[in-house]
């Protein structure tokens, strides 16, 4: 493998992660090329991407160079597959049908489904976690510019289950390195199903409509969140996973505590940490769409068939899902309010007790 500034890289996925990463990698002089759906090429050629975080401008007014489809008679030294899971195999089956089997392959997929599919079509699979989350700000029609927020919650972790293609991962180390935190990690599993548990609340961020930054909404998802969590590390410990200090989750510790310690306590924290969070690729999906497939299944039903496997009881993040499963089946989408939500679910008799 080349250094990182010599590959041909394919972003293949022209979504958030997608496009902020094609133009941190553009800025940095990669040859990266996006390679985005028909109807969105025309607009995003047209287009100079901007990236801020909070009130720092990260990037301003960067070309990207956009594509339609793989050339077969192109050499690609890496394609980066930004997809979300539910839309995996068709275009795993897309790429590899236009430039084989043996091109060196990272999937950023949240959760873990993706590495059922990816070994089908690819011989050399690298995975990574993103830990940060991307959105849009709305676009005034005369603008030529797409302006993306981003909320970067710790670094990109690359790995394999098996630690396989060590050398490949610490080069794409080095690739991310020079824009974001990036690191390898040995213990890939531990550190995705980590990133799981913290993804559970995509699902009550999407459901209230992305009104997590109410006032109102702080003590009822605070209540929500503080439960789901717990459930979800209880399930990771009895499936045998161990902790992972990289992401945005608190220690096991606090989050095993948490459902014992009056709410209060811990409101500062909570506070802090949902202060960080944006709009998911999950809202993005249900908000904007109004209705439509999700991640809902990959995330959080893959977590409650690992708590059935293992026999946890799970019961909040069963109801979770079953709710926002009907929310989501049903056009127009309509969001709930967070006390609504907590009110449905329903106060753990442990919790209720401490608050």
């Amino acid at each position: 493998m080349t250094m990182p500034n010599k590959l041909k890289i394919v972003i293949y996925g022209a979504g958030a992660i997608g496009t902020t990463l094609a133009a941190w990698m553009t800025e940095n002089d990669y040859d990266v090329s996006l390679l985005a759906r028909r109807e969105k090429v025309r607009l995003l050629k047209q287009q100079r991407i901007n990236i801020s975080k909070g009130n720092e401008q990260l990037i301003k007014d960067c070309k990207l160079k956009i594509i339609d489809h793989l050339d077969p008679n192109e050499h690609i030294d890496l394609v980066i597959i930004t997809v979300k899971n539910f839309n995996l195999e068709q275009s795993s089956q897309e790429i590899s049908e236009a430039i084989g089997s043996d091109t060196l392959i990272l999937g950023l997929q949240n959760g873990v489904v993706n590495q059922e599919i990816l070994p089908n079509y690819f011989t050399k699979v690298i995975y990574g976690i993103v830990n940060y989350n991307a959105w849009q700000s709305e676009r005034k029609k005369s603008s030529n510019s797409l302006n993306w927020n981003v909320n970067i919650n710790g670094p990109i972790i690359l790995g394999t289950p098996h630690n396989r293609l060590q050398k490949e991962s610490q080069q794409l180390v080095t690739l991310f390195s020079n824009f974001i935190s990036c690191h390898m990690s040995k213990g890939f599993q531990d550190e995705a199903h980590a990133k799981l548990v913290a993804n559970l609340g995509n699902a009550v961020t999407t459901v209230i409509g992305n009104s997590q930054h109410q006032a109102s909404a702080l003590i009822p998802l605070q209540r929500v969140l503080t439960r789901l969590t717990y459930e979800g590390v209880k399930t990771l410990k009895v499936a045998g996973f161990k902790e992972s200090i990289a992401g945005p989750l608190p220690s096991w510790r606090v989050i095993m505590l948490s459902v014992y310690i009056p709410l209060i306590f811990t409101r500062s924290l909570f506070r802090k940490k949902l202060a960080l969070i944006g709009r998911t690729s999950m809202a993005n999906d249900i908000l904007t769409k109004g209705v439509g497939i999700s991640e809902l299944h990959t995330i959080n039903g893959y977590l409650l068939g690992l708590a059935k496997q293992h026999n946890v009881e799970v019961p909040y993040s069963e109801s979770l899902y079953k709710f926002c499963q009907q929310r989501f089946s049903v056009f127009p989408f309509k969001a709930v309010t967070a006390q609504q939500l907590s009110d449905f679910l329903g106060r753990d008799p442990v919790q209720q007790h401490h608050e």
